[in-house]
């Protein structure tokens, strides 16, 4: 998309917004699509949210984009500016999900993510990004044990597809290991009849559903949880299109909280 088509967007965008509302910038203001490296990206963008203004308001959204938020968000220093607080209490913001996510089709979600206050004997799941009716989601699902010290549930990292139709479908990681503070690059793909996920930069890993959904299988675009423990979000971003293994791999080296200082 050029320069003056993206302004097209975001034109029609402010003329169906609220009343009053804060209308979300031109992505072509955005550092990141200017790295020469990572430009044929900003095309297949559809939304994005950087919490650099400690907002819930996207950088940019191919549909409706005004958020409803419940509980009260909240903000630290992310990857790169500022980083939403998932968990421990804090606020999230649901989106009319719409063109913003195409997820009867394909397409892909990238984000970065660090641990705040994981515990490894017993903690709640914390959400970063689902869709209201829990069909897709990826979140960190916190390790449990018995009044024994037994492990009855494992401590990772979930991308799943959950419903009757597609046959409750799970990728997990480990993150026993997963030291806090310490951040994390993960792109979730979709490309029915299979999904997938690096993390990393890493090799893609997937599995392929029961039965293709289509865009009613999913509800609304959700980000951020009120419950589970602390966890920053950042750079949250989502395409019209999987992306590729070298896509990923620049995206995490490029951007990353390494980048800086491996540039030098």
């Amino acid at each position: 998309m050029t320069k003056w088509g993206l302004i097209l967007v975001v034109a029609l965008l402010a003329a169906t917004s609220p009343c009053g509302a804060e209308e979300p910038p031109g992505p072509w203001d955005d550092p990141w699509v200017a790295d020469p490296a990572l430009r044929g990206l900003a095309g297949w963008i559809t939304f994005r949210l950087t919490f650099d203004a400690e907002s819930m308001l996207p950088e940019m959204a191919a549909g409706e984009w005004a958020p409803q938020i419940s509980g009260t968000p909240a903000f630290e220093p992310g990857v790169s500016g500022m980083a939403l607080v998932a968990g421990d209490g804090s606020g999230r913001a649901i989106y009319p999900r719409g063109p913003n996510a195409t997820m009867g089709t394909r397409g892909a979600v990238s984000l970065w993510i660090c641990p705040v206050q994981w515990t490894r004997v017993n903690g709640g799941n914390t959400t970063f990004v689902m869709t209201s009716n829990a069909s897709f989601y990826l979140q960190r699902q916190g390790p449990a044990h018995d009044a024994e010290g037994k492990l009855t549930r494992h401590e990772g990292v979930q991308y799943l597809i959950r419903g009757e139709l597609t046959g409750n479908k799970t990728l997990m990681t480990d993150t026993t290991k997963w030291p806090n503070g310490e951040w994390r690059f993960v792109v979730a793909n979709w490309a029915w009849p299979t999904f997938s996920w690096s993390i990393n930069g890493g090799e893609f890993v997937g599995q392929s559903v029961k039965s293709n959904p289509d865009e009613s299988y999913f509800g609304d675009l959700v980000v951020g949880a009120t419950g589970g423990e602390p966890t920053l979000i950042d750079e949250l971003t989502i395409y019209r299109r999987p992306l590729t293994l070298e896509e990923a791999r620049r995206l995490y080296e490029t951007h990353g909280p390494d980048a800086a200082e491996d540039q030098r």
